[in-house]
């Protein structure tokens, strides 16, 4: 999925461009030697392994809870009952894994296309409901005075 030629502030996409990652901390365990572990997102019917600092692990997290009546958790271990899907399962010995823009960090999401969508999807609808959520509480405040 390539990120769009429109105008307007970019939208968060699956990228596959490491080299333009600001954030230090991503970079190390995105780029850096050895095999990090991944965080565990455990999102309602999802459990997806992510890779990125814990920074914009937080960031990423809260604003895909805005797409969920529940709490998202993250864990720093292996979840208890393991990966549901077989492709997400497979997914972290994929060294290309596409990644979500965050700020300036990224994040990797080593799941199956289909759950790598799905949480592109979530980040994106939880980016423009925070959006909605900021710009109303601006012109409701304004109209007020």
């Amino acid at each position: 999925m390539a990120p769009s030629d429109e105008s307007g502030p970019p939208q968060p996409t699956l990228d596959r461009d490491r080299a333009t990652i600001p954030c230090e901390g991503c970079q190390s365990i995105l780029h850096g030697d050895g095999q990090p572990e991944p965080s565990f997102l455990l999102l309602d019917q999802l459990t997806v392994p992510l890779l990125s600092c814990d920074d914009h692990l937080e960031q990423f997290i809260e604003i895909c809870e805005l797409t969920s009546s529940n709490t998202a958790d993250l864990l720093q271990h292996r979840p208890a009952g393991g990966i549901r899907c077989p492709g997400c399962r497979l997914a972290p010995q994929n060294p290309s894994q596409p990644m979500i823009p965050v700020q300036d960090g990224a994040i990797a999401v080593l799941a199956c296309p289909e759950h790598q969508t799905e949480l592109v999807s979530r980040f994106e609808t939880g980016l423009q409901t925070r959006q909605d959520l900021t710009t109303d509480l601006g012109t409701s405040s304004s109209s007020s005075l």
